[in-house]
C-alpha cells in the first residue's frame, strides 16, 4: 500500500495543475479529488481531518463544489480548474501537496491589504497580479493563480479566463486557433464565512455573469452619477413590459 500511495502523491502536482487532463468537467473532477482525498486519509487513519474536510466542501451546495462557479457563469463552463484549486488548497494544508512558494506574513499583508477595491468592477491581466505579488504559489491551468500564506490558512484566488478565438488565414486556406497567453482576472476570491462573501469581480467578471448592462442592477462601486442614470434606465426599463418581464442574465428561469 505504501507504494500505491507514493504513486497517488507522485501523480497529485500534474492533477491539480492540468484537471482537464484527468476529468472533462468540475462535477467529475470533485468526484476524483474526492475519492483521492478519502483513501489517503483512510491510509493515514485521519478521520479526524477527513471530517473537517467534508465539512469544508459542504459549504459549497448540494451540487458539490462546482456547483457555485457554474452558477455565476454558466453550465457551458467547464470549471474544472476552479474545483481543482479548491482541492489543492485541502492537500496542500493536509501536507499532501507541495507548493513552490509561500507568503511570509509581510507578503501576506501585502496580497490581502485593499484587495478587493483593487479589483472590483477593473479590468486586470494575470500578468499584472504577478507583477505586483509575485510568483503564484500554484498556477493551475495557466489561468487561475493561487497564493497561499505560509501558515496554511485560506488562500486567495485570481480566477482568470482565456479568450480564444478562429481567424482565418488568407492565402492558406485554412482557420488559426488563438488563445489569449495573458488573460483577464474575471473574479478574487479570498477567505470568508460564506462563498459568496470571499468574491470580488473585475469588470470582466461582471460583464461575463450579468452581460455588459451589469451596471443597472448592480451599481456598487459606481459613481453617484452612475447611480443616477442607471435609477433613471430602470424606471424606464420597468415601465416597458417587453423588456421588465424579461429574465435577469445571470438569474435562471423557473
Amino acid at each position: 500500500m505504501a507504494e500505491v500511495r507514493q504513486r497517488w502523491l507522485d501523480a497529485l502536482p500534474r492533477m491539480v495543475c492540468r484537471p482537464g487532463m484527468y476529468s472533462h468537467d468540475g462535477f467529475a473532477f470533485d468526484l476524483l479529488a474526492r475519492g483521492l482525498l478519502e483513501e489517503l486519509c483512510f491510509l493515514d487513519e485521519r478521520e479526524s481531518d477527513l471530517d473537517d474536510a467534508r465539512a469544508e466542501l459542504r459549504r459549497f451546495g448540494k451540487t458539490g463544489v462546482a456547483g457555485p462557479f457554474k452558477a455565476l457563469f454558466g453550465d457551458e463552463r467547464g470549471c474544472v480548474a476552479e474545483v481543482a484549486s479548491v482541492f489543492s488548497a485541502l492537500f496542500h494544508r493536509l501536507g499532501y501537496l507541495d507548493l513552490d512558494r509561500l507568503l511570509d506574513t509581510d507578503e501576506w499583508s501585502l496580497l490581502t491589504t485593499g484587495l478587493r477595491e483593487r479589483f472590483d468592477g477593473r479590468d486586470v491581466r494575470l500578468s499584472e497580479v504577478e507583477t505586483w505579488f509575485g510568483s503564484p504559489s500554484l498556477l493551475i491551468d495557466q489561468r487561475i493563480a493561487c497564493y497561499a500564506p505560509a501558515d496554511r490558512s485560506g488562500w486567495v484566488y485570481f480566477d482568470c479566463f482565456a479568450e480564444h478565438r478562429t481567424d482565418y488565414v488568407p492565402g492558406e486556406g485554412h482557420y488559426e486557433w488563438h488563445q489569449d497567453a495573458d488573460p483577464l482576472v474575471r473574479m478574487v476570491r479570498q477567505p470568508a464565512a460564506d462563498f459568496e462573501g470571499g468574491l470580488t469581480l473585475t469588470l470582466y467578471g461582471k460583464v461575463l455573469r450579468w452581460g455588459p448592462g451589469w451596471w443597472l442592477r448592480h451599481d456598487t462601486g459606481l459613481s453617484e452619477e452612475q447611480r443616477a442614470i442607471a435609477r433613471q434606465l430602470r424606471m424606464i426599463e420597468a415601465a416597458d413590459p417587453s423588456q421588465a418581464l424579461r429574465p435577469e442574465r445571470g438569474v435562471p428561469r423557473h
